[in-house]
């Protein structure tokens, strides 16, 4: 296990090698803005067992280096030191992807419902998945997949996995063109420009006396993820006491464990800052710097890794009824969340539409990617906003849970009038939700 992950790891750096190569030679790749990262994980997909079979990737250790990734990440993004300016705040943010993942499971759950008017063997659960594998990504997806796969779902965890690598392929090929579309009507290109000339001048303070800068940063990030992770043991320990619920809530937990690692890394630099101030810590450890050069580091792996560990073999199942969800699912996705974050958002609001749009239909991680082609150094406080909104949106999705079992008991009960009480249940959730919403903005 341990030789195929550092395999992994020499070979996404030499899909970097050849994405920067590329880059500097075609001229059709400098003109449109494709992140690296994407370039990479594309020749990954091309070389890997996919399509050529040249390169060995293991798909199994590469999903569990993005998982742990993507807590290291944000563990750092949040150590930083920085003022958060944006006027989008955490709460707005998890309404907003509560209220997408509500949009979400409306349209697929009611495409699926009349797709089995026509052909009774796709089930309209298949549509409940496209929230789990757009908004949350493959574990999620797979998770209940693979319960509803228990309770009678054909095949239900690697339907999962289906939907999901379809928003991948939304989420990074559509997100280029968006991106792109963004930086041409926004003339966004001479600012991304001067973003990135400004970084250097940071390098300053990252040498201390008895142990290198970049030791203790990663020190620091260790110890906050283990902390991360004996708390969700414990909480999902507890959770087992409540039956099947307690079961979803837990793996749902982990889903978000980036969240938890992010809350607690800003926990502890509030704490650690004000010792320092005090006196009783003599030497700021924590830089920006350092902390930004690890997240960057770490979010262009992880995105190079999730696209090269997508298999085509789990997108060839139900093709026409995955396909015509996914599709319409990542166009009406766009037109939603741009609607949305105009509505909602007074600054960065080509900065928001990216980012969320690339989180909602992949992963957070093809969201960071996305979004550092506008804001490299991460300081404008999108990045946040999607770290600390999908925190909130735990809360606030609570009841989602519930309701994403509804349709289920169909499949053990063989009353389909179960598909009718999910639309109540999605109706009287939305109601308060968008009231409460759209209050708290005025």
């Amino acid at each position: 296990m341990y030789f195929n992950m550092i395999a992994n790891f020499v070979y996404i750096s030499l899909f970097f090698a050849l994405a920067v190569i590329l880059k500097k030679y075609i001229p059709i790749l400098r003109r449109f803005i494709i992140p690296n990262s994407i370039v990479a994980g594309f020749f990954g997909l091309l070389l890997g067992p996919n399509v050529l079979n040249v390169i060995p990737l293991d798909f199994n250790s590469l999903g569990r280096v993005v998982y742990h990734l993507m807590a290291i990440g944000f563990i750092s993004l949040a150590l930083r030191n920085i003022r958060r300016n944006s006027k989008i705040n955490a709460v707005n943010s998890g309404f907003i992807i509560v209220s997408t993942y509500l949009f979400q499971g409306i349209i697929g759950f009611s495409l699926m419902l009349l797709w089995n008017e026509i052909d009774p063997n796709v089930s309209p659960l298949i549509g409940m998945l496209l929230p789990l594998g757009y908004g949350q990504g493959p574990g999620q997806a797979y998770s209940i997949g693979t319960q509803w796969e228990k309770l009678g779902l054909r095949s239900g965890g690697e339907i999962g996995l289906a939907i999901a690598a379809s928003g991948f392929v939304w989420a990074t090929v559509g997100g280029i063109i968006v991106l792109n579309l963004l930086l041409r009507g926004n003339e966004k290109k001479e600012i991304r420009v001067k973003s990135v000339y400004k970084k250097p001048v940071e390098v300053k303070d990252f040498e201390f006396a008895d142990m290198d800068g970049m030791t203790i940063q990663l020190v620091i990030v260790g110890t906050i993820y283990l902390i991360t992770y004996i708390l969700l043991r414990v909480l999902g320990m507890g959770l087992m006491e409540f039956g099947n619920f307690g079961y979803t809530f837990a793996t749902v937990l982990w889903g978000f464990h980036f969240v938890f690692g992010a809350l607690i890394a800003l926990g502890f630099r509030n704490m650690y800052i004000k010792l320092h101030e005090k006196g009783v810590a003599k030497e700021n450890y924590l830089n920006n710097f350092l902390l930004q050069r690890i997240a960057g580091a770490v979010f262009d792996f992880m995105v190079a890794a999730s696209i090269s560990a997508v298999s085509f073999k789990k997108v060839s199942m139900n093709f026409w009824p995955i396909f015509v969800l996914t599709f319409l699912g990542g166009l009406l996705t766009y037109l939603y969340l741009s609607f949305v974050i105009k509505k909602t958002v007074k600054k960065y609001i080509s900065e928001n539409i990216i980012a969320f749009y690339g989180m909602l239909t992949g992963t957070i991680s093809t969201g960071m990617a996305l979004l550092r082609e506008l804001d490299p150094g991460f300081e404008k406080g999108v990045a946040e906003n999607l770290v600390f909104g999908s925190g909130v949106s735990i809360f606030i999705g609570l009841p989602l849970i519930a309701v994403l079992n509804i349709p289920a008991l169909a499949l053990t009960t063989g009353d389909h009038s179960y598909y009718l009480y999910t639309f109540l249940g999605i109706g009287i959730y939305a109601a308060p939700l968008y009231f409460i919403w759209f209050r708290k903005r005025k």
